[in-house]
Formats: structure tokens, sequence, C-alpha cells
């Protein structure tokens, strides 16, 4: 499959063709020069984040006069990645489906919960089986506390 050419040559003819030098078109568009010489060369590599570039790219086209839609498609079929590249990426491991990790969480919790269990039954329920080390509650008796002459002084 052959990778799509941004068409930056058109670009630099449609300049030179009006007469505008890069560091006039900068002045006009704010767009930086860098910039507009690398939209020029088709060096999408060079252009920054693609929603700058496109906005760019579109002040560049419109002060040229030049159709922005069509030079916007192309300049995105250029830096948007190819399915079949995608596709065919080496050296990735393949993705583990979704459903494998709620399986492996669920198994996470299932086993603590299981372990905790076990716990309980093998280590502390046998004690409180155990009628030797029980402490039997009973009741016990207090005698009311005898009365107290109250501390007056004079």
């Amino acid at each position: 499959m052959k990778q799509p050419s941004f068409p930056g040559g058109e670009l630099r003819a449609r300049r030179e063709e009006l007469g505008i030098t890069v560091y006039e078109a900068f002045r006009r568009t704010h767009v930086p020069a860098d910039y507009i010489e690398a939209l020029e060369r088709a060096d999408v590599q060079a252009l920054p984040a693609t929603c700058y570039a496109v906005g760019f790219l579109k002040s560049y086209c419109e002060f040229l006069g030049l159709e922005v839609d069509r030079y916007v498609d192309s300049f995105r079929a250029c830096v948007r990645p190819s399915v079949v590249r995608f596709l065919a990426r080496k050296g990735h491991p393949p993705r583990p489906p979704a459903w494998l990790n709620d399986l492996m969480t669920w198994s996470v919790v299932t086993a603590i919960l299981l372990l905790g269990w076990i716990t309980y039954t093998v280590v502390f329920q046998p004690e409180a089986q155990n009628p030797d080390k029980r402490v039997d509650a009973g009741t016990v008796e207090l005698q009311p506390p005898p009365a107290e002459q109250p501390d007056i002084p004079f």
C-alpha cells in the first residue's frame, strides 16, 4: 500500500507565483516560518501536534487563496497511521481480552475469601469448641457500701 504524500510543492509554487516571501507570509498569517517551510517541503514530522498543524495549514491555505479542505484532508491522510501498519505491529505482545482481567480479579477475590474461611475453620474455630478453655460467667452479689457520714467542716 502506498503512503499518501502531502502536496507541499503546490503551496510553495502558489506562494512564489504570488511573489510572497516566507517571512511576509509569516507576518501576515502568524504561522511560524519554520512550519511554513515544513508544509512546503511536505515534512509532516517537523510540524507540531495535528490540531495545531491543521490550524496553521488552514490559515496558510486561506492566505494563498487555495482550497482548504483538499489540503487538510491530504495532511490528515499523511499523519493518520495506516490500518495495515497498525495491525502488523511487531515487537508488541498481543493484548489479552478484557474478560481475562475480570477473571483474574475475581479469582484473586475468591482466593482471599477461601483463605480467610480456611484460616477461621482451622485456627480459630477449634479453640472456640474446646470446653476446657471456656469461662463460665456466673453472678456475683455485691454488698452495698456502708453509709458514710458526710464530712461537714465547721
